[in-house]
């Protein structure tokens, strides 16, 4: 009997794909292939086994029962793949060059001011800033170290506390003169609040000053926190100003926090890096930076 033949690796990863994300549009858009070429894959390890992988209901398709027992034990493996090559590329990378990802409102309004300091302090270090609002993969994407914002419970990652946000209201110092907000939380059901995609929103803050949201009057959602801020500094409204990103225009007098009042925001920002990695110099350099930085922002 001749040995039976192993499926080519390409065939696998676009089998692994399409099981992974759910369908062949998807395996197709992560791999970089036409929805087509995912297709005959699939076909041909279908044809090596003579079982079918997938069940087709209509234009989706779902692991059939041979289908999920390949997968099971496929899938550890191309991480495995996975993991390693990025390893390898890693460590072919020189020691001066390292990676951050950061959301992009954060790394315009709380990293870039301080980039100055930073790069005066450590003029060899090769700094790459790579912003995103997904979660990255950080072995995939070549990512060394993240500042991400949520519960910090991603898998396969080393995520420790960084810092605690707050949020408040902030305004042009205009506005709040001529909506005579100073010290009168009150005040907010008369003037238009402004309002970004972030998870708390204006309910826990108006919960902690006694205000319905019922009887407030909302603008526009801005998906990104630094074109918010810009509004709320042009005079456009009141807006709850996260404290990263609003220290540096209080501070200049671009906006000003009218009430005393501010909460604990439910989610906080996290160090992270790859678990089990090894970073180099400057991605250490990195790290001990910016673990003094919160004491600045405090």
């Amino acid at each position: 009997m001749s040995e039976p033949r192993e499926p080519s690796l390409n065939a696998v990863r676009a089998f692994e794909a399409a099981a992974r994300l759910g369908g062949f549009t998807a395996a197709a858009r992560e791999l970089k292939l036409t929805q087509s070429a995912i297709s005959r894959h699939v076909r041909t390890i279908e044809d090596e086994f003579g079982v079918p992988l997938f069940e087709r209901r209509g234009r989706s398709v779902v692991l059939s029962e041979a289908g999920s027992a390949y997968y099971s034990a496929v899938a550890g493996g191309l991480q495995a793949l996975r993991r390693a090559s990025a390893d390898m590329f890693r460590r072919r990378r020189t020691s001066n060059q390292v990676t951050i990802s950061l959301l992009p409102s954060l790394a315009a309004l709380w990293l870039a001011p301080r980039l100055v300091e930073f790069t005066g302090r450590h003029p060899s270090v090769d700094l790459r800033v790579h912003t995103s609002r997904a979660v990255v993969d950080m072995r995939r994407d070549g990512i060394d170290v993240c500042l991400r914002y949520g519960a910090g419970n991603w898998p396969d990652v080393e995520a420790t506390h960084y810092i605690t946000e707050w949020l408040t209201p902030v305004c042009s110092p205009e506005f709040a003169q001529a909506n005579d907000l100073f010290e009168k939380p009150e005040r907010v059901a008369g003037v238009k609040l402004l309002r970004d995609d972030i998870v708390d929103g204006w309910d826990p803050w108006l919960q902690a000053v006694g205000i319905r949201s019922t009887k407030l009057k909302f603008g526009a959602v801005i998906d990104e926190s630094a074109t918010l801020l810009k509004l709320a500094a042009s005079g456009a409204g009141l807006a709850l100003g996260r404290s990263l990103l609003i220290e540096r225009d209080l501070a200049e007098g671009r906006l000003v926090a009218p009430f005393k009042e501010r909460v604990q925001a439910r989610y906080l920002y996290w160090l992270v890096t790859a678990e089990r990695s090894e970073p180099n110099a400057a991605t250490r350099t990195l790290i001990q930076w910016l673990r003094r930085q919160p004491e600045q922002s405090a």
